[in-house]
């Protein structure tokens, strides 16, 4: 029995649950999610649209129990103050927990935790991490995902995103929230400050890291440096409706659409099938050029402090492809890799948050020898989102 076993397993249930059984997204949305992973999130700017467009934090709800403050909050996403047009109603509220040491001299740090692929509650990262990691002063905010929980679309089932470009727009829109909430963490005394999560959370923790302009902790978890593998050849490709993809790909209006995006070589790269060995289907080469072009961390800026960076990895991993794909490492010289010896990506993920929290703690504690940076966000005079 192949130690991954489990994931295969499991895999099978997803069959009951489709991804992107809509569409790739209109060629509109995709349009503008490239002009803006090209012209900001790409080139690490979105505190200065942030700080041009601030959003209003808003406390909700706070109480305390047994030594800890709770909190509830919420606020505009960042990436909807520009884009608007990229959500459907609700998704654009980033709704958060956050729970505090009572006493401030208790206060060791605060780290975001990101919620992983069908977590659409704050109950599992709270009792998996925030509730032990509270007992070391580490104070902890958790994020309720675009497309999750209160978030999700009406017309969306569980998990089970749509559109492709809505992976997009959860990514470019944590990215904004995520730099947004540790700037209010910063202001209100909070540091050092961190960032994890699992599987999919331990992916847009990357993303969201590669804009912040501090030294932080960034603790990714389960995940890789590009999600095209994960996607087209991993165990989450068997819940993915090529056909209905497939379709719309060889539709005239669909290609048409997508020629007259700018700086665009998408449908280039379909037709030269030389440099496609892995993948023969035109569906999965275009998602593999889709999740190159928005999700490989090649495309986004070098954290601050790549040091301060930590992932871990489970040896078996039947989700997360990591062959002939960039290397953290080698994207992010200076990082830091732990494997999980003998275990799946689901055994890890239900099995191992007592190692996650271990890298958590030794990476904050390595981030507790970096004072917070000084420097005022340069503002742009004239920013336009086209």
């Amino acid at each position: 029995m192949s130690k991954n076993y489990v994931d295969h397993i499991f895999r099978r249930s997803l069959l009951l649950s489709k991804l992107f059984t809509k569409s790739w997204g209109s060629p509109q949305t995709l349009e503008k999610l490239l002009y803006f992973r090209q012209n900001f999130i790409g080139q690490g700017k979105i505190n200065e649209l942030i700080e041009k467009k601030k959003p209003t934090m808003v406390i909700t709800k706070e109480w305390s129990r047994k030594g800890i403050t709770y909190m509830e909050g919420n606020f505009i996403s960042p990436l909807y103050e520009w884009c608007p047009e990229l959500f459907v109603p609700g998704v654009e509220i980033c709704t958060w927990r956050g729970l505090f040491p009572e006493k401030s001299d208790k206060r060791n740090g605060l780290v975001i935790h990101l919620a992983g692929t069908g977590d659409h509650t704050f109950f599992r990262r709270e009792y998996g991490f925030a509730n032990d990691l509270l007992k070391e002063g580490y104070s902890a905010i958790l994020i309720e995902n675009p497309y999750y929980g209160t978030r999700k679309p009406k017309q969306q089932f569980s998990s089970s995103l749509l559109n492709v470009s809505d992976l997009f727009v959860m990514g470019a829109a944590i990215i904004g929230e995520c730099n947004f909430i540790l700037r209010w963490a910063k202001e209100t005394g909070h540091w050092p400050l961190g960032i994890s999560g699992v599987s999919m959370g331990g992916y847009m923790a990357c993303l969201a890291a590669s804009n912040v302009h501090d030294p932080i902790a960034v603790v990714p978890c389960l995940s890789w440096t590009t999600a095209a593998p994960v996607y087209t050849e991993g165990a989450l490709s068997d819940a993915i409706q090529w056909k209905n993809l497939g379709k719309e790909l060889s539709s005239k209006h669909f290609r048409d659409s997508i020629l007259q995006i700018k700086d665009c070589d998408w449908l280039d790269q379909l037709d030269d099938r030389e440099s496609f060995g892995r993948q023969t289907e035109d569906s999965k080469r275009f998602m593999w050029i889709l999740m190159e072009e928005f999700t490989n961390l090649s495309k986004y800026p070098v954290p601050y402090e790549p040091s301060l960076v930590k992932a871990v990895i489970a040896e078996e991993d039947a989700y997360i492809i990591r062959n002939d794909v960039p290397d953290l490492s080698d994207l992010w010289p200076g990082s830091h890799i732990k494997i999980i010896p003998g275990v799946g990506h689901v055994q890890a993920y239900i099995q191992m948050h007592d190692v996650f929290r271990e890298v958590i703690t030794e990476t904050m504690e390595a981030a507790r020898k970096y004072s917070p940076t000084e420097t005022p966000t340069k503002i742009p005079e004239n920013v336009e989102i086209k």
